[in-house]
């Protein structure tokens, strides 16, 4: 009889992270100059030096999602949404991150849990680490015009987590896919935030976002829901409400940045 072959460190976080209800785990380089930058810019040398993330997204319920386009400012529908995201799920990540650490640790490896949502800018709406430039270079997604990750079959209902790592794990490959002519979340965007330019790693995200315009909208909405949040172009992506079966164009960017 064959002996099995021992499992890999890398196929080893795909099982903890599935273990622990992840709905996908990916390996991402994170060498290249142009990345190396974007994660120095706010999150330092320290972090920029790491060589790999494994990216880890955890999927939202569907029913609380498909209830943002038309009840956003509904206190109920609100209050459950920013609750079920901003508390549950984000700590159940962190948790999450935490112990694939652990085992890249008990590895002989550093291993850095990036907190899910944790500011490092004065305004307040920058990580010190991009989750969606994590995923997208894992594999797991593109980034949509609406700025978020993209995944093929949940769309943008994902919430992320990043493990920085010096282990010398396999890389996986990212999507070579985008949003081709769909403009969706761009029209459907209450704060009209989007510029509807599609991704393209050289250009700022002010080129394809108004992030203030999305911060002041979401205020506002504090005053009649109770909370910051608004989520409709979370929900009106084809690819989460039609389960992924939405035809899809070649990125219109390079899929490597």
């Amino acid at each position: 009889m064959s002996a099995t072959a021992p499992a890999t460190l890398e196929e080893r976080l795909r099982r903890i992270g599935g273990h622990l209800g992840a709905y996908q785990v990916g390996v991402a380089d994170m060498t290249p100059p142009a990345v190396r930058s974007a994660v120095q810019e706010h999150g330092g040398s320290w972090l920029a030096a790491f060589p790999r993330a494994v990216s880890l997204a955890f999927r939202l319920q569907d029913a609380i999602v498909d209830q943002l386009p038309g009840d956003h400012r509904s206190p109920a529908v609100a209050r459950t949404y920013s609750f079920h995201i901003y508390s549950s799920v984000n700590d159940y990540l962190d948790e999450m991150a935490l112990l694939v650490a652990r085992a890249i640790q008990e590895e002989g490896h550093a291993a850095v849990p990036v907190p899910t949502s944790v500011a490092v800018d004065a305004e307040g709406f920058s990580g010190a680490l991009s989750h969606k430039l994590a995923a997208h270079l894992a594999g797991l997604g593109w980034i949509g015009r609406s700025c978020l990750l993209v995944t093929p079959e949940a769309g943008p209902r994902v919430r992320l987590v990043t493990v920085l790592t010096d282990a010398p794990l396999a890389a996986d490959a990212p999507l070579d896919r985008g949003c081709g002519s769909c403009t969706e979340c761009v029209e459907a965007c209450p704060a009209g935030a989007f510029t509807g330019r599609a991704f393209d790693p050289a250009e700022p995200r002010s080129a394809r976002m108004d992030v203030q315009a999305c911060a002041d909208y979401r205020e506002a909405a504090k005053a009649v829901s109770g909370v910051t949040i608004c989520g409709v172009c979370v929900a009106v992506c084809p690819h989460g409400r039609r389960g992924g079966r939405a035809a899809t164009a070649p990125s219109e960017a390079p899929a490597d940045a």
